[in-house]
Parts: structure tokens; sequence; C-alpha cells
């Protein structure tokens, strides 16, 4: 404790690095903008303390954090589009994002829903953001903004050609593969596979048996991923070839893979095309091995 030699009022003494709002210094500002982007506020002002031996409340982290830019952009007219779902006051929202893939300048903003008016007015905000020209290109994730571009680009007078990420085309894809795993072997684990698809697929193929099942499954997959080329190839290959792939639908013991021929080279491949380098060795000893070795007689 320190005592005031004209008022006598004492009070704590406190070093240059010690304090509170303005008694920082500029450098000790810009370590809490940093440790606040890396982490939570109670944990940014927890590691001054522990580190630097300096006490700073989470509050003074939060105002220190400057608000986003608000100015005009410079754009390239190239923008990427993708949101994720966040908690916000415990509340779920959506953290939507519209970035110039050349420039690097972004617009971020929390939305209450994704409902299309509220995506075109982020849309209609955002690229107001920026100094744009008349024709835009936007790449966006697997979901159907395309109603929402359209209206904005109806509202802002400009252009908007709409590109769809490649990678979300290739997750789009996958629920046909699980159909396919299914269509081809329908027990339970692969039924749980499709995911959200599962009580559909459950409802619609119910009380039906395993021929039945796969003539629905193959309509599902031609309403619903026909237009995919890859998917389209698939189906023209199994219409062409169809009573080879089904064959075991005829008949119960024809079996469904060749995966009994592959365990037979698997078991003990390394033994037999290393030590046994003849002909008749390998094949000797292969037979010898399958016959009573692997069989235990």
């Amino acid at each position: 404790m320190v005592q005031c030699s004209g008022c006598r009022y004492s009070f704590a003494a406190r070093p240059p690095n010690y304090g509170y709002g303005k008694h920082f210094p500029d450098d000790m500002r810009n370590k809490s903008i940093k440790k606040r982007v890396k982490t939570s506020l109670r944990k940014a002002a927890y590691l001054f303390r522990i580190i630097g031996g300096t006490i700073i409340s989470h509050e003074t982290v939060r105002r220190n954090v400057p608000p986003p830019e608000r100015s005009m952009m410079e754009s390239s007219g190239y923008f990427v589009y993708d949101g994720q779902y966040v908690h916000i006051y415990g509340k779920e929202k959506y953290r939507a994002l519209l970035k110039d893939s050349k420039t690097g300048n972004f617009v971020e903003e929390i939305l209450d829903d994704l409902q299309e008016s509220t995506l075109t007015g982020f849309f209609t905000r955002s690229i107001g953001m920026f100094d744009v020209p008349d024709i835009i290109f936007i790449t966006t994730d697997g979901y159907h903004y395309e109603s929402s571009l359209i209206e904005t680009g109806r509202i802002m007078g400009k252009i908007i050609m709409r590109k769809r990420c490649l990678f979300h085309i290739e997750k789009e894809l996958e629920p046909a593969k699980r159909l396919v795993k299914y269509m081809f072997f329908q027990n339970g684990t692969n039924m749980k596979k499709l995911g959200k698809n599962r009580e559909a697929v459950l409802k619609l193929t119910d009380g039906k048996n395993e021929s039945e099942k796969v003539d629905l499954i193959l309509e599902i997959m031609e309403s619903m991923y026909g237009a995919y080329t890859e998917i389209s190839k698939f189906l023209d290959f199994i219409g062409k070839h169809r009573k080879e792939a089904f064959l075991y639908l005829k008949n119960h013991e024809v079996e469904k893979t060749s995966d009994r021929a592959e365990q037979h080279f698997s078991i003990q491949s390394w033994l037999f095309k290393n030590r046994f380098k003849t002909k008749d060795g390998l094949l000797s000893t292969s037979y010898w091995y399958h016959r009573c070795l692997s069989t235990g007689m």
C-alpha cells in the first residue's frame, strides 16, 4: 500500500503493465487481440496471468478487439460462399461467409435461419460491401441457393453466375453409393449407413423380398441421381449386365463376390511367392496347405 503525501489517501501501487483499460500499453493490447482470436475471452485473460504475470480481465480483452471494417472493399468479382452452424448464447444460429477468392476480402454475418429471404438479405448486404463488376461468380456448397442468388441479382441489377462446389457434389453422391451398397448386401449394417435416408428406405421396402428391393432401389437411384454422370453410367452398366450382376437372386447358392478366391491367395502369400519359386513347388505347397494345414486336418 502507498499513501498520497497530499490527500493522505491509501492506494495499491501498480507497475506499468498492471491495471485496467488505458493502463495497458499498445503492445499489450495487440497481444490481447491475438490471444482472443486463438481462444476464448477467459482463456486469453488466464494466459496473460500465468505466462506474462499480468492481471487482465476478460472484459478488457473483449473491449480491445476492434469491430470488423465496414468500408467498401476491392473485389475481383469471383467469390466463394460457405456457412456453418454455431451456438450463440445457447441458441443454434448460422454463420455465413462471402469471400473474394482473389483479394481475400470477406464479409461474415450471424443469421437466425436459412430461409430464402434471410439468405437473399445476406447476399445483398455482403455483395453491397464490395466494388463489384456487372457479372459476379459465386462458388457455393451443396445447398440450394439458386433462388436466393437470382433474387439478389435482380435487386442489385447484377448477373450472378453460380458454380457448385465439386467436393460437395462428390458428397451428394455418397447417399447413392450407400444405396448401392445396401442393394447388393442387404444387411443391418449397411441399412444403418443410409443415415437420414434409412427410415424412408425401410418404409418403401417393408414386406418386399430381396429381388423386389433391388428393383425398388434402382428406381430410387434413377429418379434421385440419374442426372449425375457417374451414377448414370453405373445404371447403364447394371442394365446391360443385369443377369450377370443379379444371378444370385435366381440361385441363392451362387456366391455374390469372388472374396473366397482372394482370401485363398492372401493366405501365406509371402511364403508361397518367395520360398517356392518353381511352378510345381508353389502349386503343390498351396494344395497341401489349404487341404491340411489351414483346415486343421
